[in-house]
């Protein structure tokens, strides 16, 4: 794929999931960011300091990692390869079927049960390949 063409499809992406990438850069200008830890799928996982309970969270073109999950490969497929698939799916509406669900599971989880059974992250595992 040429550079013009990677660069134009990377726009649209950006363009069709603004919201999710405005909170992202919100994010970013706001938090401490140590660098690039993989760029795939038009996204880039960012290695950057999050509330201790989340290990990663994925706005649009950005898979932001916390630094104590940013090599664990599990965790940066799933939110890379993973919650990114549904981004694009579901565009401007991301946030409020996948993110904002998310953030209250994450918030509220108890323990019990398997974490990953929610259906956001249930998805995001199978756009990964995992479990």
């Amino acid at each position: 794929m040429t550079n013009i063409l990677h660069a134009l499809v990377f726009a649209l992406l950006f363009i069709w999931q603004l919201p999710q990438n405005m909170v992202a850069l919100l994010i970013l200008l706001f938090s401490k960011t140590e660098g690039v830890i993989a760029y795939r799928h038009y996204c880039f996982a960012l290695k950057t300091k999050l509330p201790s309970k989340a290990g990663g969270v994925s706005l649009g073109n950005f898979a932001l990692i916390s630094p104590s999950c940013a090599y664990d490969e599990e965790t940066v497929r799933h939110e890379l390869d993973g919650h990114t698939v549904d981004s694009k799916i579901f565009g401007p509406l991301y946030l409020l079927i996948i993110g904002l669900p998310s953030v209250l599971h994450l918030v509220f989880y108890d323990g019990r049960g398997d974490y990953h059974d929610f259906y956001t992250e249930r998805w995001a595992n199978k756009h990964a390949g995992l479990r």
